[in-house]
């Protein structure tokens, strides 16, 4: 068997094993004995039977996933053994997320907890856990302020329409404190977690100065558009207009997710092929995602949606990539070792993991179908990048938005190629801002005008009958989808191997 086989079976193993541990549910112990067989057996077939030795040891690669997913999940929870008591609780730790203002009023941020007290005695277990906090308005608060916090933990409960504990879940936050008793703290930190911490506030105060710029060289609501698609800041964006990039199917455009970064980086690179060599614009790029992954405050989220993106444009820039399926593997592996949590509850992990395989496999598939499609200005180039991720992702989007956008494709067609232009005449709005005033004004009014023809094409594609549909079905269903379309996939590229 190849190494490059060998090195995607044990990847996805590792894969498949945290994804079994996040839906089961059993003591550790037992996991623990599990590791035995496999174990004895490599003792035993140790070179007399490579194979069984291979076979074994990728069964204990799936178990190790099974106990990283585990150990994910018991790390994280207990702060929940205190929750929906009726008594208060004291945690100190320090806030560990941007300062979220809410449009109904008060803060909304994540405080990392590291010790948990009660009226009587401190808990000695060292803590590093995450709880949600919404508080008042005033004082306002900073990231890596140090803060007490007195109140009643509880715990996330959905609503009508969205699965609020599966959203949090995926930041590995799994209660609440609503509206406690807030103090400074002492707060001795490692040395780590200290840089941590004063490199994050300086990127957020210089983040929060910034989107303060833009507000004041464009108007609404096209400042607040070219802050969502530069920072990711969705909530000074109005609810109609929320609604109507849905109905339009180019949401993703105002998510920072692997499936925005890489579409628009992808566009970006056409964009500047125009001006320079394919080798120039791939490096140019890599250094504008780089500065979007700082500029939108370096959460892990966006450093994953960047890493995919980054792949993307690897492939594109080289043709291909070596190994495009280890590469994809390896890059899943990475982010699930760091947060087990994600392949069960982020959505935008598995939009962006579903968007690049559209775009490494599914476009080469597909080019042959559109030969007579003129790649002047790379349109052709563009159209099936777009569609493909848009194919791949479709079943996933439907499952959890439950609305079917008719007129999704020529949306994305029209305004992908602008995205660029608008993100980048937003960021030099936003630095001229901080520099002089007036010349925010002057470049603000070039970003405006593109934002506005953005605005004006969504709105119009929102307005047009039928233009979407709501639709729903369950998990089994979406199964079966993405079996099928597998299968399709594989017996178009067959069909093609047989013709070449």
């Amino acid at each position: 068997m190849p190494k490059a086989q060998i090195f995607f079976i044990l990847l996805v193993s590792f894969i498949g094993g945290v994804a079994a541990g996040s839906w089961l549910a059993f003591s550790q112990f037992v996991l623990y004995l599990l590791f035995i067989p496999p174990i004895i057996l490599i003792a035993l077939a140790w070179r007399r039977n490579w194979r069984a030795v291979f076979i074994a040891f990728t069964v204990v690669i799936f178990l190790v996933g099974i106990l990283r997913s585990f150990d994910a999940r018991l790390s994280t929870t207990f702060v929940k053994k205190f929750a929906d008591g009726n008594f208060a609780v004291t945690l100190s730790g320090y806030i560990d997320s941007e300062i979220k203002h809410q449009s109904s009023g008060g803060q909304q941020f994540v405080l990392r907890v590291k010790k948990l007290s009660l009226p009587d005695f401190t808990v000695p277990e060292k803590l590093d856990e995450k709880v949600l906090v919404s508080t008042e308005s005033f004082p306002e608060y900073k990231y890596g302020d140090r803060l007490a916090l007195t109140g009643k933990i509880s715990l996330p409960k959905n609503f009508q329409d969205f699965d609020y504990i599966s959203y949090l879940a995926k930041d590995q936050v799994f209660t609440i404190m609503q509206q406690p008793e807030i103090v400074p703290a002492e707060l001795e930190l490692g040395f780590l977690e200290k840089a941590r911490r004063g490199l994050f506030r300086k990127i957020f105060g210089f983040k929060n100065s910034f989107e303060e710029a833009v507000g004041l060289a464009i108007a609404e609501p096209q400042a607040a558009f070219v802050n969502g698609i530069l920072l990711g800041s969705r909530q000074d964006i109005p609810k109609d207009l929320k609604e109507d990039f849905a109905t339009t199917g180019v949401a993703h455009i105002l998510a920072i997710s692997g499936y925005n970064i890489t579409l628009v980086s992808l566009v970006v690179m056409w964009f500047l092929l125009f001006f320079f060599r394919r080798k120039t614009a791939f490096w140019f790029s890599v250094l504008a995602i780089i500065l979007f992954t700082i500029l939108t405050g370096a959460s892990a989220s966006v450093i994953r949606s960047a890493l995919m993106g980054g792949l993307v444009l690897l492939a594109n820039n080289s043709g291909r990539i070596y190994n495009p399926k280890n590469s994809l593997t390896l890059a899943a592996f990475l982010m699930v070792l760091v947060n087990p949590m994600i392949l069960r509850y982020d959505v935008g992990f598995q939009l962006s993991f579903f968007a690049t395989t559209g775009i490494l496999y599914v476009a080469p598939l597909l080019s042959p179908y559109f030969k007579k499609i003129p790649n002047r200005f790379n349109f052709k180039e563009t159209f099936l990048m777009s569609l493909s991720a848009q194919l791949m992702v479709l079943p996933l989007l439907l499952f959890y938005f439950h609305n079917f956008s008719l007129v999704a494709l020529p949306a994305n067609l029209i305004i992908l190629p602008f995205i660029p232009l608008a993100m980048a005449l937003g960021f030099f709005t936003g630095l001229g801002g901080l520099i002089w005033s007036k010349l925010g004004l002057i470049i603000g009014a070039l970003a405006w005008l593109v934002s506005s023809f953005i605005l004006v094409v969504v709105k119009f594609f929102a307005n047009l009958p039928l233009a979407s549909f709501p639709i729903s079905f369950s998990w089994p269903a979406l199964v079966l989808i993405y079996a099928g379309l597998i299968w399709f996939l594989i017996y178009l590229k067959k069909r093609q191997d047989k013709f070449v």
